[in-house]
């Protein structure tokens, strides 16, 4: 029963989300039914691209096991199962709507990339689905963009969105969102639409290069949130989520996000 209910969730959202990510959402659909489309199952919730050894398999097992203790911890208890799904190549990738993502998530699906099969990803993507799964739809819908990343970017303490990355764009000059503008985005359309302006979506070209990644986006909404999640704590977080549910709005106060 709670696995029709989850897939029914992840469903709508598929739905309500493909006008906005057009070919890519519908591509991710297919994760709704990993064995028909040639994923492997390598443990409980985990599927694979065929082809993967074994040391891979129990390495993304033990990933899974470390995100889901750090999501735990963050939020008190663990209300999403997302069912992961590691690419080993980038066709694969391609195939389920991940190009040139790292990770993304499609409700309680995971899709992983090579370099996302970690659990810093891992539990980022989690971060998602554990939001989505405890708030209301309507909730969800009203959740600002840039505070979902940001505090999926605070749980999972990646490398590529951590504080010294923040501290190297400064440094280094690099164009990144002020906080005003940061606090505007909103929406999934307003998210990628900064994601391009910022040149998020540019790193495959400079890998390619031999140039440093820039990750200006997904640093700045860590800024933004990491102070506050270090004041407020679990029960702020949950409190945070009680109150969106109960229809009150999300605003900015201080250092970092409050209601009224």
């Amino acid at each position: 029963m709670a696995r029709s209910a989850n897939l029914l969730h992840s469903l709508i959202l598929l739905i309500a989300l493909a006008p906005l990510s057009g070919c890519s959402t519908l591509k991710g659909g297919k994760l709704m039914a990993p064995e028909a489309f040639g994923w492997v199952p390598a443990g409980a919730n985990l599927y694979v691209e065929r082809g993967s050894d074994a040391a891979t398999q129990r390495s993304l097992a033990l990933a899974m096991s470390q995100a889901e203790a750090v999501i735990e911890a963050s939020f008190g208890s663990v209300a999403s199962r997302p069912v992961v799904h590691a690419c080993l190549s980038e066709q694969c990738l391609a195939d389920f709507g991940g190009q040139g993502d790292i990770a993304k998530v499609y409700g309680d699906r995971i899709l992983l990339s090579a370099r996302g099969a970690n659990w810093q990803f891992i539990a980022h993507e989690w971060s998602h689905a554990e939001m989505f799964k405890r708030l209301s739809w309507r909730a969800w819908w009203r959740l600002p963009k840039w505070f979902d990343e940001g505090l999926a970017v605070a749980l999972s303490q990646a490398p590529e969105h951590s504080e010294a990355h923040w501290q190297y764009l400064v440094s280094a000059g690099i164009a990144r969102p002020s906080t005003t503008e940061l606090l505007t985005l909103q929406t999934r359309h307003q998210w990628l639409e900064a994601h391009r302006l910022y040149s998020d979506n540019q790193n495959a070209e400079r890998r390619a290069r031999g140039e440093a990644e820039v990750h200006a986006l997904y640093a700045a909404a860590g800024h933004q949130v990491r102070p506050w999640l270090a004041e407020a704590g679990r029960a702020g977080l949950l409190r945070l989520i009680e109150r969106l549910n109960a229809g009150e709005t999300f605003e900015l106060s201080g250092a970092g996000p409050a209601l009224r």
